[in-house]
């Protein structure tokens, strides 16, 4: 049997496209995501921003793309990296190369490669998922603050509020950012001002170095910001910093500073739009007011004509004037009615029948009729005499008279008229002209 899949015959041959789509998809899953170190030798940025190079050691070199919303550092040549990549290939021309999902420095490997097995163990879990994150209030009347009580974040959020939005009421939960047993006292931090139902609560700290930073890397703390009730806004860090804590939180951003201006808003401007509404709101409520008069005229006037009294004197005159034309129809009509009757009189007594003339003939009739009657009654009376002295003469009853009788069988009552039809033993029923006799034959006499 000849075989039918792509490439096993001549009959049946791949072609380039099929092929490196072949390759592609077994490059993806045969590789998976992996680390890879080397040089920078060649480099080009697109129009777009998506930087093309090349990855060389001392004997091998392999091309690499990376992706405008990847990047985080400027790559430049001669630079030592550890991307962290996914091997594919560029069907139209058939190049193998590295889609990089990652970059760091050479020498920052540990811990950012404990960082990206985290990001994915995590990503895989669905704990980055937009699903399951929580609104933020638009309006927040009420702030739990994670932090350092000794930090200049701290102060700088501060400062914030106090000029931008003095009302909002904040409760600062005091805790380590950085150390051994940072992440375990920010989890307790999180959970004791979760319990406060605010708002919404803000995990913060200024910058600092990858260790400095690694206690919002803590799986715990991820899970445990993902079980919270109270929505989080989590700003760790620098703009270019990056942390589990911000990937996991509902909201995220890019400094503690930018945070604050986030949740406190402009209050001048706040009070500037409240006060524009304020008198939207009344414009609005005079407009309605005024629709409402018009409204409360135009029922006035409906009522005054559905008053009981001029609703009365309405049907007082419409019923006069429908009197009036009820009279005139009936005068007219009984008018027309009597002409009609008298006309229809008339015509009566002119073709009214001579009733003599009429009495004798029906006389006449009836006399004819009940002597035609009688002749009949007679003759059915002689017929019927007749017909009863024939039925008589042949009634066998008649002849059980005269001293003759009829014979049957008791069991089915067949008649017997030959002495072959009993034999000895057999009960007969004699019928008489009155009663009849039930017998048992002794003895049989046959002619």
């Amino acid at each position: 049997m000849i075989s039918t899949s792509p490439g096993k015959s001549a009959q049946n041959p791949l072609t380039p496209s099929v092929l490196n789509q072949m390759l592609k998809k077994y490059l993806a899953n045969e590789f998976g995501s992996f680390w890879l170190t080397g040089e920078i030798f060649e480099i080009y940025q697109s129009p777009a921003g998506h930087s093309y190079f090349t990855l060389k050691d001392q004997n091998s070199s392999i091309k690499c793309v990376m992706f405008k919303q990847k990047q985080i550092i400027k790559l430049q040549k001669n630079m030592q990296v550890t991307v962290l990549g996914q091997m594919t290939m560029y069907t139209p021309k058939g190049d193998i190369q590295v889609n990089v999902l990652r970059v760091i420095l050479a020498g920052q490997g540990d811990l950012a490669q404990q960082f990206e097995v985290l990001k994915q163990k995590l990503m895989n879990a669905g704990l980055f998922n937009n699903s399951r994150k929580k609104p933020i209030p638009s309006i927040i009347n009420s702030l739990g603050i994670i932090t350092s009580p000794n930090g200049a974040a701290l102060q700088d959020i501060l400062n914030v509020f106090l000029k931008h939005n003095p009302l909002i009421e904040l409760s600062i939960y005091p805790t380590p950012v950085q150390g051994a047993e940072a992440a375990a006292q920010i989890n307790h931090a999180l959970r004791t001002a979760d319990e406060q139902h605010h708002d919404v609560l803000l995990l913060t700290r200024g910058g600092g170095s990858k260790e400095d930073l690694w206690s919002f890397n803590d799986e715990f703390l991820a899970h445990q910001l993902a079980q919270l009730n109270t929505p989080v806004i989590s700003a760790v860090g620098h703009e270019t910093d990056e942390s589990i804590s911000d990937l996991v939180a509902d909201m995220s951003c890019i400094t503690p500073t930018a945070a604050a201006h986030l949740i406190a808003g402009d209050f001048d401007q706040i009070a500037q739009h409240l006060q524009h509404n304020k008198r939207i709101l009344h414009l609005l409520a005079q407009d309605k007011l005024r629709v409402f008069q018009q409204k409360i005229d135009s029922l006035q006037h409906h009522l005054d004509k559905q008053h009981p009294e001029n609703l009365l004197k309405q049907q007082q005159t419409l019923l006069k004037n429908q009197q009036q034309q009820l009279n005139q129809a009936f005068s007219k009509q009984h008018q027309a009615r009597l002409n009609n009757y008298q006309q229809k009189h008339q015509r009566l007594l002119n073709r009214q029948p001579n009733f003599q003339a009429k009495q004798m003939v029906l006389n006449n009739t009836r006399q004819q009729l009940d002597w035609q009657i009688n002749q009949k009654v007679n003759r059915a009376k002689q017929g019927i005499s007749l017909v009863i002295n024939d039925l008589n003469h042949q009634n066998p009853l008649s002849i059980l008279a005269k001293g003759y009788s009829i014979t049957s069988k008791s069991d089915d009552g067949s008649i017997i008229s030959d002495s072959s039809q009993v034999k000895v033993g057999d009960q007969v029923i004699t019928q008489l002209k009155s009663g009849r006799i039930h017998a048992k034959i002794f003895e049989r006499l046959d002619d």
